[in-house]
């Protein structure tokens, strides 16, 4: 179901009034209730929706998800795929716990993952919103590439799966959804993975600007 304007609007003035949701990272049921959401447990997937095959394979996992778990899903951001989701989502029955959300800010983006007890990114959204979410201190379900499994396995960051395995990608997210200790324990190494990341990013940078006068 696609949150309305209305509800965005109130929703970013209750932000606004309340406190700003960047203090309350730590606490989701607190960051779904500034910006809208239901007291649920809550994926968020983030765009762009542009691969036919993880759309296919997200909406089958929440799909499988949902028949053990009452969660909700928040497909936030855009591409040519987002409707195939909610359109298999519809025809599997569970269309009501799925939103849709475009984001016009990057501080309402942020908002909307520090309302995620996990993070699902696109295959194609690249490094840094991987370390955005990680930033943000969220555990990741990322598809394993060389990139994800790099960062997210040898500090369990987060967990991966398979392209096209579905059964793969059901039994992570629920794994998460439902270990609320193994959440927090990797959402806690998450924040680590993203600080030590920008840490080396950082000093390779300053290293890079020193070379220039050798």
């Amino acid at each position: 179901m696609t949150l309305n304007r209305n509800r965005r609007h109130h929703a970013e003035r209750r932000r606004q009034m309340i406190a700003p949701v960047a203090l309350l990272s730590r606490d989701p049921i607190a960051a779904r209730s500034l910006v809208g959401l239901a007291g649920l447990p809550t994926i968020v997937a983030l765009g762009p929706f542009d691969d036919r095959e993880h759309a296919d394979q997200l909406a089958l996992a929440f799909t499988a998800v949902r028949s053990r778990c009452n969660a909700q899903l928040v497909l936030l951001g855009a591409g040519t795929q987002r409707a195939a989701v909610l359109r298999r989502t519809f025809a599997h029955g569970v269309r009501a716990s799925v939103h849709a959300v475009r984001y016009h800010s990057a501080s309402l983006r942020m908002d909307f993952i520090a309302a995620a007890d996990l993070v699902v990114p696109s295959p194609t959204s690249g490094l840094t919103a991987l370390i955005d979410v990680l930033a943000a201190g969220r555990p990741v379900v990322a598809q394993a590439n060389p990139v994800t499994v790099r960062l997210l396995v040898p500090s369990s960051a987060g967990l991966v799966y398979r392209p096209r395995d579905v059964r793969g990608m059901a039994a992570a997210l629920l794994r998460l959804l439902t270990r609320s200790g193994l959440r927090h324990r990797m959402a806690a190494r998450a924040a680590e993975v993203a600080r030590r990341h920008r840490q080396q990013r950082i000093a390779l940078r300053r290293s890079d600007e020193g070379n220039e006068f050798v």
